[in-house]
């Protein structure tokens, strides 16, 4: 039995109140969303990098080639664990909207426009 097990019981528990059961459910919920977005912040940071390069080394933002093979590589884990194919290209699909946003951004920058903010 795992820990999350022990914390929540089984599905069936009738032994614990709903009300006990929801709130350990949405607390659960509440780790993982903070986990999600500690992932989300760590990807766009290593974003910022990539940005930088491509900047510093005239490589184009846009890598269709990429975003190809994480939005299949998305699908294919999808599929391969019980959850919506479409759902988690769409959310993906956002990802890489916001990761190209800030590389556009980073890429019109000159490195030396920082030192004169």
């Amino acid at each position: 039995m795992t820990n999350r097990d022990r914390m929540l019981g089984s599905v069936h528990d009738d032994v614990m109140d709903p009300s006990d059961r929801l709130a350990a459910l949405r607390g659960e919920l509440d780790r993982i969303d903070a986990g999600l977005r500690d992932a989300l912040r760590d990807r766009l940071r290593v974003c910022e990098e990539v940005g930088r390069l491509k900047r510093d080394h005239d490589i184009p933002v846009m890598q269709p080639a990429r975003v190809d093979q994480v939005t299949r590589g998305a699908r294919e884990y999808a599929e391969r664990n019980g959850l919506d194919p479409d759902y988690l290209e769409a959310l993906y699909q956002l990802i890489i909207a916001e990761t190209c946003r800030v590389e556009d951004l980073l890429v019109a920058e000159r490195p030396d426009d920082s030192a004169r903010s």
